[in-house]
Order: structure tokens, then sequence, then C-alpha cells
């Protein structure tokens, strides 16, 4: 299973109606002390940039980014210039947003709640809480049916073809996780220009940046989507790397005292799933930041995976917790940032699989 679907995927994307016209240098010859990020901010103006290069290049660089040598000769991606550094990230500062929506149309979708919003909102903000996209009540680990997601987004007036931001409130585990999830949904069903802003609604208003009493209103039309399954696991994915059918591995994302319990006689609580391991998603939460090299955070993802055995060129690598939102991030994080291959989100996670009937066994930390 392939990461990149198309060129860019969301990672890269040139917001300039004039990218075309702009100059590119279409080789570069790796020096001494060069890295994929500093490349980039060099010759193409963002160091987000380093993944396009890297997929671009991936016959001479390898399954590694972190792995470049002196004289290594790359093919740069055409369109973007340091004289003119407005780039797509996936998790891009408020700044940057700020500067987006002055050159080129973006959607912003807010996923706060309704009084949350009702103190103020991003100019342009297209209003859709998080509780509307996760299950019923009882069952708040179901994802919506393609017809579900279909009436969200057409409801919302959001397109598949232009750029859209996702807010949430602040730079928590459990909140960016919320807008990890929604973000893989929308992956999932077809948007291919995606991010999260970096410290949500309250990095935008400690930047002290234009803020508008309510929101847009949205102009809905009859969207007919398809969820992917290209990132997804399920119950028989699950099942089958569990029982070691299938190559893979069962991450879990929460923290290690959710994972492993001892009840009041001292014995072992089931808590997860078969033959997970315990890999909280806290761990990695400053390792991406707007003063942290990408490659600090790849660096990050890749130490975290390989603490656990968990290698992601040999099989699938299944992240879940509770419902969804912290094993989203986590997915978000190996995915989204560090460009991994064959990271799944299984969403329902541990609620979900109880629910279907599936056994939970203890955790053991190692």
């Amino acid at each position: 299973m392939s990461f990149f679907r198309s060129a860019l995927m969301g990672l890269c994307f040139t917001c300039c109606a004039a990218a075309s016209a702009l100059a590119c240098n279409p080789t570069y010859v790796v020096k001494p002390g060069d890295t994929l990020s500093g490349i980039a901010r060099a010759e193409l103006g963002s160091y987000f940039q380093f993944q396009n290069i890297f997929e671009i290049n991936r016959a001479v660089i390898g399954p590694d980014p972190n792995r470049i040598h002196v004289g290594m000769e790359f093919v740069l991606p055409c369109g973007v210039s340091a004289a003119n550094p407005v780039n797509w990230a996936v998790l891009p500062s408020a700044q940057a947003i700020a500067t987006l929506q002055n050159v080129t149309d973006i959607q912003i979708l807010d996923i706060r709640s309704e009084k949350a919003i009702a103190e103020g909102v991003i100019p342009g903000t297209i209003s859709v809480p998080y509780s509307i996209w996760r299950g019923p009540r009882g069952n708040r680990s179901a994802v919506p049916s393609d017809e579900e997601l279909s009436q969200i987004i057409g409801d919302a007036g959001l397109h598949r073809d232009k750029p859209l931001v996702i807010i949430h409130t602040k730079s928590t585990v459990m909140d960016k996780g919320r807008a990890a999830l929604v973000y893989w949904m929308l992956k999932s069903t077809g948007f291919d220009t995606l991010a999260i802003l970096q410290d949500g609604y309250d990095g935008w208003t400690v930047a002290g940046l234009p803020v508008a009493a309510v929101p847009d209103v949205p102009e809905p039309y009859e969207a007919e989507l398809l969820f992917s399954p290209a990132w997804r696991a399920d119950k028989v994915d699950v099942y089958g790397v569990a029982t070691s059918q299938i190559a893979g591995f069962l991450l879990d994302a929460r923290p290690a005292r959710m994972f492993s319990k001892i009840d009041n006689a001292g014995n072992p609580v089931p808590t997860t799933l078969p033959r997970a391991q315990s890999a909280p998603v806290l761990s990695l939460m400053d390792s991406f930041g707007p003063d942290v090299p990408i490659e600090t955070g790849v660096a990050a993802v890749t130490a975290h995976l390989e603490s656990h055995n968990a290698d992601w060129r040999s099989g699938d690598v299944v992240m879940f917790c509770q419902t969804g939102e912290l094993s989203a991030l986590s997915w978000f994080y190996a995915s989204e940032l560090a460009g991994m291959e064959n990271i799944l989100l299984y969403p329902e996670s541990v609620a979900g699989w109880a629910n279907d009937g599936g056994k939970l066994f203890a955790g053991e930390v190692e």
C-alpha cells in the first residue's frame, strides 16, 4: 500500500496563481551538511517541500528521507521558489494561513463547539462541530457512512478541489486528535489538499490576527462521496494482524496507564487489542512545531516506531486508541508529516472492537 496516491496528496501545494511562470532549478547536487528540509527551504522557499523532493527522488534516496549523501543529484519540483514561498503545508502556523488567505481561495473548517464558535471565528470560517463527525451516542467511535459523510460535507459546502484548513481549539493532544480524525475522514473521501492549524484557534488569537463575530453561511450542494479504505484498517484487518495472518503491527496510542491496568486484587485487567503494543502518541507532541526542524519530527516518529519494532516498510502499522482521536493524531504524524507508507487507522479502536464482540487482552508494558 503506497502513501502517495497522487503527486502531492496534500503535503505540498503551490497556491500562487502565477506558479507555472516561476523559475525552478531542475537539479540539485547534495553538498556536505545538506538536509532535505534545508534544500527545500533554500531552493523552494519552504522546508515543508522536503516531502515533495523526497517522493520525486525516492529511487535515488531510498526509503529513508533522513539518509541522503554528498554527491546525490536530485530533481527539484517546479512551480515554487525562494522568491515566492507561499506553499501549502499540513501543519501551518496561524500567520501562514493568514498569508494564504490574501493570495488564494482556501476553505476554513472550524470543528469547535457551538459555544466556542459564539466567542469568535477566523474570517471565512464554515462551522461543523466535531460532534457532527462522530457516531451516535453510545457508539461515538463509529465512522459515518458514505451517505452521512456526503450529507455533512455537502451541507457545509466543502469542496474537494479547494485547499482546506481544519481549526480546533488549542494545542492539546485530544484537541489535535479531533482535528486529525476529521482530517483523516476528509482525506479518505477525496480531499487532497488539507491542513490542521498548528496551535488551533488559540494560536490565531495569540498571533493577534483578525476575528469575525460569526461563521460564513455555507452554500450547500449534493455531494456523492465514497470512503477510500487506503488509510483504514477494519476489524478483519485487526484480526489478521493479531493472528499473524497479515504482516503488521498494532500500536495503542493511549497513555500507558490505560494500556496496562491492575485491579484491586492485583490481577491484570483486559484493556487492549490482542498482540498490541503500548505506543502513546503524547511522546510525539513536541516533535513538530514552528521552531522544530522537520527532520527532528521525522526522526522522532521513526524512533517511535522502531522502538516497538513496527517496521512500516514490511507491513501495515495499525494505530488505535479508545475512540479514535489519539490514534488519528499518531497516524497524522507518521503518515502525513513523516511521509511513511502503510500507516493505517483503526478508527473504531477499543470501544468499537468491544462493541463488536471482540475480546480484550491485558496490556503488557515492556
